[in-house]
């Protein structure tokens, strides 16, 4: 069937990067009267004033890449179950399947694959060793506190990061009582079931939160089953002079059903284990110092079934560690931010009857990175150079530079530029996984436009060394050929917000990707054209919230793409009533429909489900 975009075709002709620069900056908004009634501020409407996904702290004005943040209020809002749902409503990044929750699902930043996203939990990444892939399915919400998302090159922070950082900055203990905590529970179609606990509290020096939940459903669509388990602990201490000690623990086990298609299935059985130790200390007045040790354990293992005569089945097993350490040394006065760091990991693989190619079953490596970051202000200008030094032992070494500026314009307006190179590590097992970006952006962001928040970004993104399957001309119906490529892929993101009128509010944001082979100027197919996410939400002072968005994406002609169907806008609703019992105390009850009005968006064969609904309760006390 033939998927007729919901947006019009643009002609698959490449736009000049200035050309959409200028366009860019005729759009950019001129500074707007002083309004009494402006509430939204920097960083996507929401109240943030310091991000610290680059590893330098950094407020909005001063903060030259792309980044977006989700707040604990945004998270709520949208009922979500894990990272996946959340990231799913974030412009700029595009989930390739959202199905039934908890269960396996992909990710894309500007059309980055999967591979080339680092995910962090606490500074901790979660990318899996053999192919670079995050199970962003199996982090539960509960924890969250907000997500940090960098769009676009973030090597000379964080190393191995071509297309982007998503980094999960969970709870930490609540500093105002002994004691609270929450319960919640929810029940949907197909048994969809999600329970959940914590509780959190400051005790003279000592700080803990601790929660705990299990997410498990019979399956939205067929052998599409979760039984997900999570537990997560903090445990704060704050030193006699100066200083504090932290202790961090997560883990998640469960098994979930991928796809079926005929008689072919495939099952998933994962477990992961996360701990931290960390300290800060303040040196001096403006030095500080930061150090983390961390482990990660994981196991993941895959069957695969066909149950047509002849009968047979396949399994595949991968067991990854790693260990490692980071210390940071960050200077602050009126005029710059230094943060130089150390970062040492000894990462171990285990494979048995690998999905993709292998040519180490059981690697090892160790790999350093050291890093510079700078920012120096002058009145509204600030400046931004950082770069970073890696030995990856299997991937060679590598210098990841990046450049940054920002002029504020007013309090609440602000210019950005940046550019960076980057790379990522997509395989710990095969020789020749390093692929290689430059990025360049240029973008806004306002709050001056009365009644309105703004921002417009555009970005080039130049990659080169990125491995693809080719079919094999001489045997066309042999093993696909892998061949290295050099890919473009430019566009822009929009985005608004209003002010509340009446309590309710509008939102809208969209994004456009050119994705070309820069060798044969053919066009990259399944690297999504348009993306688009609306919403509007309602809120009274009487505590009732409703939520409905919309979401978009035309994938451009993907892989079996006759058999795909991405032409409907996928609409959830999300209604919320909370009443208070005492000052620390409430009850709310909760409602979500999800694709309202049973739209097709998906692309071949992970089918998304139809309409399904469930409710739910949370008890704060």
């Amino acid at each position: 069937m033939e998927n007729k975009p919901l947006l019009p075709a643009l002609p698959e002709t490449r736009l000049p990067f200035w050309v959409l620069l200028c366009l860019l900056l005729f759009v950019s908004p001129a500074r707007g009267e002083e309004d009494d009634l402006r509430t939204l501020e920097l960083y996507n409407g929401a109240s943030v004033d310091v991000v610290s996904v680059d590893r330098s702290p950094r407020p909005a004005s001063q903060t030259a890449e792309n980044i977006t943040v989700v707040t604990a209020s945004e998270i709520a809002a949208l009922n979500a179950h894990t990272l996946a749902d959340i990231l799913y409503t974030v412009t700029g990044v595009q989930i390739e399947m959202l199905r039934t929750p908890g269960t396996t699902t992909n990710l894309q930043i500007q059309g980055s694959k999967f591979n080339h996203i680092l995910v962090l939990i606490d500074n901790v990444p979660i990318n899996m060793l053999s192919d670079n892939v995050a199970d962003i399915s199996s982090v539960p919400v509960q924890m969250i506190e907000r997500i940090e998302v960098v769009k676009g090159a973030a090597s000379s922070s964080w190393g191995s990061a071509l297309g982007g950082v998503v980094n999960v900055i969970t709870k930490s203990p609540d500093s105002e009582r002994p004691f609270g905590g929450l319960l919640s529970a929810s029940l949907g179609k197909r048994e969809t079931v999600d329970g959940r606990a914590e509780v959190s509290g400051t005790l003279n020096r000592f700080g803990y939160y601790l929660t705990g939940g299990k997410l498990r459903s019979d399956g939205l669509l067929p052998n599409n089953h979760v039984d997900l388990n999570s537990a997560y602990g903090k445990l704060n201490y704050d030193l006699p002079v100066h200083g504090s000690l932290s202790l961090t623990t997560a883990l998640s086990y469960g098994d979930s059903g991928q796809v079926a298609l005929g008689p072919r299935s495939a099952d998933q059985e994962v477990r992961q284990l996360i701990s931290t130790l960390s300290m800060q200390y303040p040196l001096a007045d403006r030095l500080a110092l930061q150090w983390m040790l961390r482990t990660r354990q994981s196991k993941s293992v895959i069957n695969r079934r066909n149950a047509a005569p002849p009968t047979s089945s396949f399994q595949v097993r991968a067991e990854e560690s790693a260990y490692g350490a980071s210390l940071i040394l960050s200077w602050l006065d009126d005029l710059q931010r230094i943060v130089a760091g150390v970062d040492y990991d000894h990462v171990e693989a285990q494979l048995a009857n690998p999905l993709l190619r292998a040519d180490d079953p059981s690697p090892k490596a160790d790999r350093v990175g050291v890093y510079l970051n700078d920012t120096f202000t002058l009145g509204a200008l600030a400046i931004t150079p950082s770069a970073r030094f890696d030995h990856t032992d299997s991937g060679g070494d590598l210098f990841s530079p990046s450049f940054g500026i920002t002029y504020a314009l007013t309090d609440n307006t602000v210019l950005r530029a940046y550019t960076a190179r980057g790379y990522s590590l997509t395989s710990l097992t095969r020789t020749s996984s390093t692929e290689k970006v430059w990025t360049s952006q240029f973008g806004f962001e306002t709050a001056d436009v009365p009644y309105l928040w703004l921002k417009g970004t555009l970005f080039r993104n130049d990659t080169w060394d990125i491995s693809v399957q080719v079919q094999n001309p001489a045997n066309p119906a042999g093993p696909p050929l892998v061949v290295k490529q050099s890919q473009l892929k430019q566009g822009y993101e929009l985005e608004l917000k209003t002010t509340p009128l009446f309590g309710t509010s509008l939102s809208l944001g969209y994004t456009y990707i050119d994705a070309w082979n820069d060798d044969t100027d053919a066009v990259i197919r399944g690297v999504p054209r348009h993306t688009l996410n609306l919403g509007v939400k309602y809120e009274d002072r009487r505590y009732l919230r409703a939520l409905l968005n919309g979401h978009y994406i035309d994938w451009n002609g993907g892989i079996e793409d006759t058999n795909s169907h991405y032409g409907d806008v996928i609409w959830d609703l999300h209604l919320a009533k909370s009443i208070d019992y005492s000052e620390h105390g409430s009850v709310e009850l909760f409602l979500s429909v999800r694709n309202l009005f049973n739209g097709n968006q998906y692309l071949f064969p992970y089918e998304n489900p139809e309409r399904w609904g469930e409710v739910g309760v949370r008890c704060e006390f």
